[in-house]
């Protein structure tokens, strides 16, 4: 599957329930957008989400853009069930962690691609590596899928997972972004994270501060990251030059 990888760099994640969002975060000129029904979005609002999502992404897709949509792991088929349209670019899975879990959502994208009209093996998946398991098995849960194009670090999710204390998580972040580097790598997929240092967290980072996470990540070798507000897409393709 082709894709324009190099041009990847900016992930935008935007909350699938804020549509009056969507013309301000068009003018953010991130490389993808990736419609969250995960995290952003509250569960009293994910029916009216996902409702919405097909026109979203052909908003979206009119001009030109490269739509993604972040499943919730726990609603992961009706997440999917709803995406799957012309014009969406891929699905983002959080923490899958046998191949079982890719190899499921394969099928039912295939089947969903099928009855609606969609080139069938078009749509991407993106893993999120976010769990213990997750990381263990990289490499193997890479070769689940030939719709795979990225594998991404989640890495708060993990630390709570493993209670890591913040002043250590330093050594265990690079760790885990090491082996996921290497799993992408070795597959032929872009590796996607930024290099957060503690006291320098994601959505709470300044512009100084992802600056310099998506500088260090690209001296490791990774080409893209995600971004949870849009301030840090300027800052994130500066970064990954």
């Amino acid at each position: 599957m082709t894709t324009k990888k190099n041009s990847r760099r900016s992930w935008l994640i935007v909350p699938a329930d804020q549509a009056d969002a969507l013309t301000s975060v068009q003018s953010q000129g991130a490389d993808v957008i990736v419609l969250d029904l995960e995290y952003t979005v509250a569960p009293k609002n994910k029916d009216s989400a996902r409702a919405g999502l097909s026109a979203q992404i052909a908003q979206f897709a009119a001009a030109s853009a490269q739509v993604f949509v972040r499943v919730d792991r726990a609603t992961r088929w009706a997440d999917v069930r709803a995406a799957i349209s012309r014009g969406l670019t891929g699905i983002v899975l959080p923490s899958p962690e046998e191949p079982a879990d890719i190899v499921e959502i394969d099928a039912l994208i295939t089947e969903l691609e099928k009855a609606r009209g969609v080139e069938v093996g078009s749509t991407e998946i993106v893993l999120m590596l976010e769990s213990a398991k997750s990381f263990w098995n990289a490499d193997t849960l890479g070769r689940a899928s030939s719709r795979i194009t990225a594998m991404g670090v989640g890495r708060i999710d993990l630390s709570m997972m493993l209670g890591a204390v913040p002043k250590n998580e330093f050594r265990l972040y690079r760790f885990l972004m090491t082996r996921t580097l290497l799993a992408a790598r070795m597959l032929g997929k872009q590796p996607l994270g930024a290099f957060w240092r503690p006291g320098s967290r994601g959505g709470l980072a300044s512009v100084t501060d992802t600056l310099r996470a998506a500088r260090e990540a690209r001296l490791l070798g990774f080409s893209g990251c995600v971004c949870a507000v849009p301030e840090q897409v300027a800052p994130v393709h500066a970064g990954f030059v």
